[in-house]
């Protein structure tokens, strides 16, 4: 890399590396296999469109680096997994973690994460110039502001250069800035109404001066974003030179990409005093864990497809083993502590995921609270489009005016997953005796006939009905029928719904809704609702899309929304398809956000299984449907909610999950399934009282599958799923493959083990539509 400042982390990875090629070429085996299992899951894109998107000097494209370079993946066996957000507040000590009781030693991991940022996603920048010229090149006065055009030149030959316009209103000196991008000038005058000096300065799509120091300093590797962040420190570089600035009181803020290169520069450089990052996403406050297929929010494939220049190459090689990045977005925002930090983004805009950002929100905070400045980072979660609109910038606004001790107002952080199994635990001590009175079940690897499993049945069921907890009063809906789309959920609008040619869509929203108020709709092959014959059905499940429910699904060939494509497979194979939000995603999100206020028996679980049954009972007001052949397909939580409810409901003719079957009773570091459920997403609360002995589980997946057996059952696990703890898995199917013996009816026991992720590809899809063909009544 020439004269680059190499790290000691970069140089320690680089000579291992070495060293392993030439000593152990198992490992370089397993590198090279790697990488082809990346380049056929990773999306295939390849952009060659101008220079401002190169992905290096050297390279137009992620393809051109990978061949430049020979650079393989990392040796992913010998890495650590952390399938949650890594700790900030632990540390490495002689290759053992420990906890961080003093400033020294959060100084000493504050290098740590700068140098893996580095080296992993952003890359390196030069030192900051030692010196550099100024110029005002233009001024006038609007009224009694100041406008200042200014140029700053730096570097080699002075060739690097920075423009800016700063609005210097009349008042009180010194007085606070408002720093933001090119592109957000007119969010600038809103900071100049309150006094502030607005900074526009030349670093985003608009005007870019940061483009040419790709080829200005050829010896460092810094990406798109990471250039733009250093350039934004050359514009501080600049307002302190100037008396009017308040140094102490230095903003900066952005939306989306620029929200990115704001929290970038304000980590890497202390002189920004105050932080607002909107609707910045994954590579923001949305961490790497959660930007998976899983999701639905924007994933690392597709932004390191589609912006390869923001990232650095390396980060690629982590799409499908997000878990193995050794530095995650938490981390890198950690390092803005103390200073004031907000988090501004809408609940359901298109590619977030609102339980990340929360999470990501929970983990930084810690880090505030270690440093003694809780009251310093702050959420402000909207509903609207991707857009910020005024509204949004003025509550921004007030956050600073309020932490630059301007103002006053009252700040509240509305959360709505404000949830962790300790504090739900302070409030069920009852329940750790009486888990000591339920004994597990496990089902046998063979029985010899099915009597004695029916005997096992009725333990796994009572198991299970008190992890689910106690259902409340139940009673059934008087009319369902098609609703006007008039009548549907205003997010609807925003987040749109799949759009399926041949299907006519029925709405069951308000007034004719299915269960408690539950509403969906169901998607109509239009060829087959006027046969004599009736239409099957499928129910589907999404995966964790908290902020879209089933309106969006992955989209691997990013040719539409994902879910469109996956109806328009099932519509195709003759099926109605019957979708909802699960409880606490999509439009129903705001309806989970006090379900343990409101229900302390029950679990988010035990509610999403009982939507699935509101749903089997809703195909009987149809009679064009076929009530004898019921299906649901479900994606990852949902594949679980699905093997539930069809455990509980033998309505259900048949189950296809898919990246599902993640057994608790092996919950490790590794494979995090109790905590998953119990804790991080709270379905099921009363798993978190095994999280420390995980064997003693009342019931796992494998006799949650047998109890749908003999019917319908296929269990899709791809054998690069991150979550999938394969040896139990199989461990699982083997047991419930024998029961299926048993009743004679192995045929309908169908297991497929393709070579992908946590996501339902179109071949799936058709092998799903295909099995539940051949399962038909």
């Amino acid at each position: 890399m020439g004269r680059i400042t190499i790290s000691a982390f970069t140089i320690l990875y680089i000579m291992s590396s070495t060293m392993l090629f030439a000593q152990n070429p198992s490992e370089l085996e397993r590198r090279k296999q790697y990488l082809e299992e990346i380049l056929a899951i990773n999306v295939q894109e390849d952009h060659r469109a101008n220079i401002s998107r190169r992905i290096s000097l050297q390279d137009s494209t992620w393809a051109d680096w990978l061949h430049r370079t020979g650079e393989l993946p990392p040796d992913f066996e010998n890495m650590p997994s952390e399938p949650f957000l890594p700790k900030p507040l632990m540390i490495d000590k002689n290759g053992t973690q420990i906890n961080i009781t003093s400033v020294d030693q959060w100084q000493d991991k504050r290098k740590d994460i700068k140098e893996k940022y580095q080296y992993w996603v952003s890359g390196h920048c030069p030192s900051a110039p030692s010196s550099f010229q100024s110029e005002i090149i233009s001024e006038h006065r609007e009224g009694n502001v100041l406008v200042q055009m200014v140029e700053m030149h730096f570097g080699p030959s002075n060739k690097a250069k920075m423009t800016m316009e700063l609005m210097i209103p009349d008042g009180n000196r010194p007085l606070p800035v408002y720093m933001t991008q090119w592109t957000h000038r007119n969010w600038a005058q809103l900071a100049v109404e309150r006094g502030y000096i607005a900074c526009v300065y030349a670093a985003a799509d608009d005007k870019d001066d940061t483009q040419a120091y790709q080829e200005i300093y050829p010896d460092y590797d810094f990406t798109c974003l990471m250039r733009r962040a250093w350039g934004a420190s050359r514009a501080v570089d600049y307002l302190y030179t100037r008396p009017e600035v308040d140094k102490e009181k230095i903003a900066i803020t952005g939306h989306s990409r620029n929200g990115k290169q704001s929290l970038w520069a304000a980590a890497f450089d202390d002189r920004i005093t105050a932080v607002i990052t909107s609707s910045c996403g994954t590579g923001g406050i949305t961490p790497w864990r959660f930007s998976d297929p899983q999701y639905c929010n924007q994933t690392l494939d597709d932004i390191t497809a589609n912006a390869a220049h923001w990232f650095h190459p390396r980060l690629r090689f982590f799409f499908g083993r997000e878990d193995k990045l050794p530095v995650d977005q938490n981390l890198m925002i950690s390092l803005i502590a103390p200073r004031p930090l907000l988090f501004q983004y809408s609940l359901i805009e298109e590619q977030l995921n609102p339980w990340a950002n929360e999470q990501c929100y929970q983990s930084v905070k810690k880090v505030y609270n270690f440093l003694h400045a809780g009251d310093k980072i702050d959420v402000y979660a909207r509903l609207g489009e991707h857009a910020a609109m005024a509204r949004d910038l003025e509550r921004g606004l007030d956050f600073l005016d309020i932490q630059f001790g301007r103002k006053q107002y009252q700040w509240d952080n509305n959360l709505y997953f404000d949830y962790s199994f300790e504090q739900w635990a302070k409030t069920h001590q009852e329940d750790k005796q009486v888990k000591n009175q339920i004994l597990p079940v496990v089902l046998q690897s063979k029985y010899k006939d099915t009597t004695r499993f029916i005997s096992d049945k009725k333990r796994i069921q009572y198991n299970l009905e008190w992890l689910l907890g106690t259902l409340p009063p139940q009673v059934k809906p008087v009319n369902i029928a098609a609703a006007p789309d008039y009548r549907t959920d205003w997010i609807e609008w925003i987040t749109k719904r799949p759009v399926v040619s041949d299907a006519e869509v029925i709405h069951l929203a308000p007034y004719t809704a299915m269960g408690n108020h539950l509403c969906g709709n169901l998607y109509v092959p239009k060829k087959k609702k006027f046969d004599d014959a009736k239409i099957p059905v499928i129910i589907y499940l999404h995966p964790y899309s908290y902020a879209h429910g089933y309106a969006i699904g992955y989209n691997k060939d990013l040719t539409g929304r994902g879910n469109s494509h996956l109806f328009q497979h099932l519509i195709n194979k003759g099926f109605a398809v019957l979708a909802i939000d699960m409880f606490g995603f999509g439009t129903r999100m705001l309806e989970a956000q006090y379900f343990y206020d409101r229900f302390p028996q029950w679990s988010k679980m035990g509610k999403m299984v009982e939507d699935v049954k509101a749903c089997v009972d809703a195909v009987d007001a149809f009679s064009f449907l076929d009530n004898k052949n019921i299906f649901i397909l479900g994606n990852t939580i949902g594949g679980t909610v699905a093997l539930i409810a069809a455990a509980q409901d033998t309505r259900v003719s048949g189950v296809a999950a898919v990246a599902s079957v993640t057994p608790w009773r092996t919950s490790n570091k590794q494979y995090e399934s109790i905590r998953s459920y119990a804790d991080a997403h709270g379905f099921i609360p009363r798993l978190g009282w095994y999280n420390d002995e995980p064997a003693k589980v009342p019931v796992d997946y494998a006799e949650i599958m047998a109890c749908i057996a003999p019917r319908s059952l296929m269990i899709v696990a791809p054998t690069l799923d991150r979550y999938e703890d394969k040896k139990a898995v199989q461990k699982s199917i083997d047991a419930v493959a024998s029961l299926y013996d048993v009743y004679g009816r192995r045929s309908s026991f169908n297991v497929q083990k393709p070579m992908d992720i946590n996501r339902i590809s179109w071949d799936m899809a058709d092998q799903i539509a295909d099995f539940f063909r051949q399962q038909m009544k």
